[in-house]
């Protein structure tokens, strides 16, 4: 039987909380991928506790996942990916931003250009920066679709 004549369905693992990453890790540890009948294994992180695993055979995920650490129950219930779906959406960039976050342009004229975040301005959807690449203080309002938040490393001395 091919991949093409499979039927997929989405399985929901209830989890401990906070160990959905591990048993997913597990998880993908244990799969046979020559078998092909498990499709993917994803965790969504605004649902806490679970893990779900697209795959054809409800029996063979309990196989899977018997005598697993952290997997809380036995019942390993069918999910719609209509269900998922209020779950799975995309947040506007305007709402990972906060002030004093550095922010990188990624759009515009000012491309390539980072800046400290000063005022978000969510009903225009803009935010002012201050371009730390000037030599004095620029503020700068910028539509927010045009903008990145730059995740920085901690030093470590």
């Amino acid at each position: 039987m091919s991949q093409a004549d499979k039927k997929f369905q989405i399985f929901a693992i209830r989890t401990t909380v906070g160990q959905e990453k591990n048993v997913a890790r597990l998880l993908s540890n244990r799969i046979d991928t020559e078998a092909g009948d498990i499709a993917s294994i994803f965790i969504l992180p605004m649902l806490k506790g679970y893990v779900f695993i697209e795959g054809v055979d409800k029996d063979r995920i309990a196989l899977l996942t018997q005598g697993m650490m952290h997997v809380k129950s036995r019942p390993i219930t069918a999910v719609s990916i209509d269900e998922l779906k209020q779950h799975i959406v995309e947040r506007p960039v305007i709402e990972t931003i906060n002030e004093g976050e550095m922010v990188e342009v990624i759009a515009g004229p000012l491309k390539g250009v980072t800046g400290k975040v000063l005022r978000i301005d969510r009903q225009k959807n803009s935010v002012t920066i201050e371009l730390t690449e000037s030599i004095y203080p620029l503020p700068i309002s910028v539509p927010a679709r045009q903008l990145r938040p730059i995740r920085q490393q901690q030093e470590t001395r």
